[in-house]
Order: structure tokens, then C-alpha cells, then sequence
């Protein structure tokens, strides 16, 4: 496997968001607030901008002295409703127009014409950039049509069905609408951000990766501290059993005093690290910076949690916690393993 900084499982992944939940929920608070303040201030300027919408209903007879039939009545209606929609109608409308009227000749020409199916009534429908002003131009119009001459009315009559009372919105911005698209994009933003956070982490959230990088070594996994005595004591016992009089280093990458402490180890030992430590009888503590200076031990125990530091033995014993492991340190060990011939490599991980 050609480990990266960048290199992850999809367990890894999830495990990385998952752990991370406290990233997700301050940055889903965050996104929350600003777009949710975007789309209150984006919603209340939009209601300046609606557009409203008011109707008036008017009831056109023919003239009472022709008798139509019912297509012949379908034609009168198509007509009328053509001329009082037509442009010439309309700019008859805006002349009756005068100073005491609370919109212009201009916005009184915005309204429509629409036969209501099976019946005789016409409706008005006037827009405007108000409620009350779309009311008021189509009962004006309303007016003009009821008070319309014969001859526009081609010898009929036009009576007032319904004045336009109420008015309503039309393309209007629903807030609710914004506030939820609002939450969604936050929750879409938060997990990008989240993922990114975990993608670009130098930690190893799977442990399957270290054992991949790794494929030659000998694995433990310890789930308690009595497993990881008895691993080193299993460790050890082997390495006796065998003969092997090589040193051995055992580097400690992560809490290395409280490992310290259950190292139960046989022989002379040296211990390097900067740490200000208790040494138990038989072992003895040497800086860092003397690590590759000639000092005879069996045992080589080193603290690489300050900095990645190994020994130069051929039995190298790397103990890992599986939590705080990063990537990092691993492609650090692997360029450092490199220098040993006759490898033999031990990977403990800790949970």
C-alpha cells in the first residue's frame, strides 16, 4: 500500500465523522445562523416586491330585443371580451383617469379578462405593487365597463356582479419555503466541511491501514492492559525461546510513562526520553539525543511521542495507540525501518 497523508478507509472515513460530531454540530449552528439570518432579511425585502392580484365581476345581457341562440350568445361574450381587453379599450380607460385617483394612467391599464365557463360574467383582474391599489384599479375598470356606451357594449347591457373586496399574492416568496432550504444547505455545507476536516486528518481512525502498511509484522491488539502484559510477556518468551540474542527497541508512540509502567522486563534495560521519569531497579534513563550513541542493552525503550525516534536493533516491538495514531508517524517508521536488514517487526496496538 503506498500510505499517504491521505489515505483512508471507507471505515475510516466514518469512523473520523463520527468522532468528529462536535465539528459537525458547531459548524450546522453556524451555517444555521447566517443563512437563516440571509433568508429572514432575503424574505422581508421580497414582500416590498410582491405583486397582488384583485378581481371584480360584471354581467353582460345583448340587447333584450334580439333573440340569440346559444352559440349566437357565445360570440356576443367573445366579443366583448376581446374589445374590453383589447389596447384600444384600455387607453379609453386610462383617459378616465383624473387627479383624485390614487394610482396613473399607466398602472390602470394592468388588468385581464377572463369569461368564467358557462356563464355570462366577465372577470376583471387588475395587478399592482399593493393590495389595496390592485383593488381599487379593478373596480375602476369595473366602472368603466358598467358605464360603457351601447355602442361598446353593441346594444347590451353590463351590471355589476361583485366588486374586488380582497386581493391576493401572486409569485410571492414563501418564508417557510426559504427557511427550509436554508436548513438543508446547512446541514449539505456541515457535512462538506466535516468531511474535508476528516479527509485532510493526519490521524488513522482504522487500524486496518497500519496492518496494511505494515504487511511483514507480527500484530497485537490488547484490549486491556493485563492483554498487553501478557503480549509482551508472549513477546519476550518467544524472542528468549529462540535464541535470538539480538537487542531489541521497543518504541512507544503514545502515552509512554503509563506504558512504562507495564513493561515487566528481564536484563538490563535503557529507557530514552526527555520525560523526568521514576526508573524501577535495572533500568536506566539516557535523552534522547544519546539514542544512537554506543550503550550496551538488551532492551531499548523509546519515547517517540514528542518526535518519531527509533533504535537501529533488528527486533523492533512499535506499540501504537489505534486512536491517536497518524499517518505521520507511520510513513516516519516506515523510512526509518528501511535501515534495518534482518527485520523482525512487532505492531501492538492499543484501544
Amino acid at each position: 500500500m503506498n500510505l499517504s497523508v491521505h489515505s483512508h478507509s471507507v471505515k475510516g472515513l466514518l469512523k473520523g465523522m463520527l468522532n468528529s460530531w462536535r465539528l459537525f454540530v458547531v459548524t450546522l449552528v453556524a451555517f444555521a445562523v447566517v443563512l437563516g439570518a440571509g433568508s429572514y432579511a432575503y424574505g422581508h425585502k421580497s414582500v416590498a416586491t410582491n405583486t397582488y392580484s384583485a378581481t371584480s365581476k360584471v354581467l353582460l345581457t345583448p340587447n333584450n330585443k334580439k333573440t340569440l341562440d346559444g352559440g349566437s350568445l357565445q360570440l356576443y361574450l367573445n366579443t366583448e371580451k376581446a374589445m374590453i381587453g383589447s389596447e384600444s379599450f384600455a387607453n379609453y380607460v386610462s383617459k378616465q383617469v383624473t387627479a383624485k385617483e390614487k394610482f396613473s394612467k399607466s398602472e390602470v391599464t394592468n388588468y385581464q379578462i377572463e369569461n368564467e365557463n358557462g356563464t355570462s360574467i366577465l372577470n376583471i383582474t387588475a395587478t399592482a405593487n399593493s393590495a389595496q391599489k390592485a383593488k381599487q384599479i379593478s373596480n375602476f375598470v369595473l366602472e368603466v365597463v358598467a358605464n360603457a356606451s351601447s355602442e361598446q357594449l353593441q346594444g347590451g347591457n353590463a351590471t355589476v356582479v361583485e366588486t374586488a373586496e380582497t386581493a391576493k399574492v401572486l409569485g410571492g416568496q414563501s418564508n417557510r419555503k426559504l427557511y427550509v432550504v436554508a436548513g438543508l444547505m446547512a446541514v449539505i455545507l456541515s457535512f462538506m466541511v466535516l468531511f474535508i476536516r476528516v479527509y485532510f486528518d493526519n490521524r488513522i481512525y482504522d487500524f486496518e491501514i497500519v496492518k496494511i502498511a505494515f504487511p511483514t509484522a507480527v500484530f497485537y491488539e490488547p484490549a486491556d492492559e493485563n492483554e498487553f502484559k501478557k503480549n509482551i510477556a508472549r513477546i519476550f518468551k518467544g524472542i528468549k525461546q529462540n535464541g535470538n540474542t539480538v537487542k531489541t527497541d521497543i518504541t512507544i508512540f503514545d502515552g509512554f510513562s503509563k506504558i512504562m509502567g507495564l513493561l515487566n522486563v528481564e536484563g538490563t534495560t535503557n529507557v530514552y526520553s526527555n520525560q523526568k521519569l521514576a526508573m524501577p531497579e535495572g533500568m536506566t534513563q539516557m535523552s534522547l539525543d544519546s539514542l544512537y550513541e554506543q550503550h550496551d542493552a538488551n532492551l531499548n525503550v523509546i519515547d517517540a511521542t514528542e518526535k518519531v525516534a527509533m533504535g537501529l536493533s533488528e527486533t523492533q516491538i512499535l506499540v501504537f495507540n489505534e486512536n491517536d495514531c497518524t499517518k505521520k508517524q507511520v510513513l516516519k517508521v516506515l523510512q526509518e525501518l528501511k535501515q534495518i536488514s534482518n527485520l523482525k517487526l512487532v505492531v501492538i496496538g492499543l484501544k
